[in-house]
């Protein structure tokens, strides 16, 4: 590994392939590394709403996902006394009028190949475990373990996009962990769910919140099966997430009625969140965090992914410019992004789900909204993060 590559973007998931994807377009070369061989499975609720569905079709995606993988067309909403709400995309926004399930395991190879064709050096089963020191306030590096072989990675500029325990965030002192800006969440494949078709379903019933429970249809009878819940009210209400998601399956008055016959398909798995903005710093020297270890989870919905591509596109342009230049003070330009397109939208949404989460809000807000399709498009944009003003870029 002699070579000084223009950026090691650390983590080959949305985040890492997307900045990875726009580094290669503008002609400059990226070095993507992952501890795991492609395709790996990762825990998520592998809803792809319109928004994201926008970036993937940007990177010329359109063709990898249309009639290969569940296309959905809005999302339903249920809660135990407030019945239903069905909210259909596109939500009066301009992004498209529909969203994907795809599950994790395929999307991130599909984005890395991606990223590879367009001229990125992919290393898999390599493992980053340090940085390397500072020379003239830059970060060298990383030190990494390729098949018990120890490395050296020289580079220009480092990404990490290695998720919420980001190993470069935590070294370099970019992490809070503070638990207003995490949450958890565990999901499992089921096959036998009745009553599923093109809708992503949410459950924000009774019987256990404060989580909210997902069911995400993958194909004719089987779906992503899953809830989650912030950390801080898992620690407030002593939660065992495992006994959640039983009584999400036996004690809901909506959801258990699909999930009674169901049967797993695999093992459930859980994963932690960064969500809400607040959880990370964007930017130290030459190196920036994108997508769930910028802390770029929605934190109402938990939806991750539009956020991954999204940062990794600002960030690859940012680099870009910074490397076209031969600027690295360029770099402060990012951060600067991220906080006018999310800063406010993410206060609220943090905000919105510590005070708004529980049965004595939700229930008379679906109430109302699932009479009034106006204000239940006004909640799923808000949801979503669509405004109806914003046009994509």
């Amino acid at each position: 590994m002699k070579k000084v590559y223009d950026v090691v973007i650390v983590g080959a998931g949305p985040g890492g392939s997307s900045t990875a994807c726009y580094l290669a377009e503008y002609g400059f070369q990226a070095l993507v590394v992952d501890k795991a061989s492609f395709p790996r499975e990762k825990v998520c609720g592998d809803g792809i709403a319109p928004r994201a569905v926008h970036s993937l079709y940007r990177l010329g995606l359109q063709q990898e996902l249309e009639g290969r993988f569940k296309r959905t067309s809005g999302i339903r909403f249920y809660s135990t006394r407030g019945g239903l709400t069905e909210v259909r995309y596109p939500m009066g926004s301009l992004y498209p009028d529909h969203g994907y399930v795809v599950p994790r395991e395929d999307l991130d190879y599909i984005l890395l190949r991606k990223a590879e064709e367009l001229g990125a050096v992919v290393l898999q089963e390599c493992e980053v475990t340090g940085l390397l020191p500072q020379e003239d306030g830059a970060f060298t590096g990383v030190e990494a373990e390729y098949r018990g072989e120890k490395l050296e990675i020289q580079a220009r500029f480092i990404v990490g996009a290695d998720g919420p325990s980001s190993l470069v965030g935590d070294r370099l002192g970019m992490l809070s962990r503070d638990p207003l800006y995490m949450g958890v969440s565990v999901r499992c494949y089921m096959t036998g769910v009745e009553g599923i078709d093109d809708f992503l379903e949410i459950y924000p019933e009774d019987a256990i919140s404060p989580n909210c429970g997902w069911i995400f249809p993958v194909g004719e009878n089987t779906a992503n099966v899953g809830l989650g819940a912030m950390l801080y009210a898992i620690r407030k209400h002593d939660i065992n997430l495992n006994r959640a998601l039983d009584d999400f399956m036996t004690r809901t008055r909506y959801a258990a009625a699909k999930l009674c016959g169901a049967e797993p398909v695999g093992r459930l798995r859980g994963a932690l969140l960064s969500v809400g903005f607040g959880g990370a710093t964007h930017r130290r020297a030459n190196v920036l965090l994108v997508g769930d270890a910028a802390s770029l989870t929605n934190p109402i919905s938990g939806e991750g992914i539009t956020y991954a591509l999204e940062s990794g596109r600002w960030a690859g342009e940012t680099l870009a410019a910074a490397l076209r230049r031969d600027d690295p003070d360029i770099l402060g330009v990012y951060p600067r992004i991220l906080d006018w397109r999310y800063s406010r939208y993410f206060r609220h949404g943090t905000m919105a789900i510590r005070y708004g989460n529980n049965p004595w809000f939700i229930n008379p807000l679906l109430s109302i909204t699932s009479r009034h399709r106006g204000l239940g498009d006004k909640m799923g944009r808000f949801l979503m993060n669509c405004r109806r003003s914003e046009q994509p870029v």
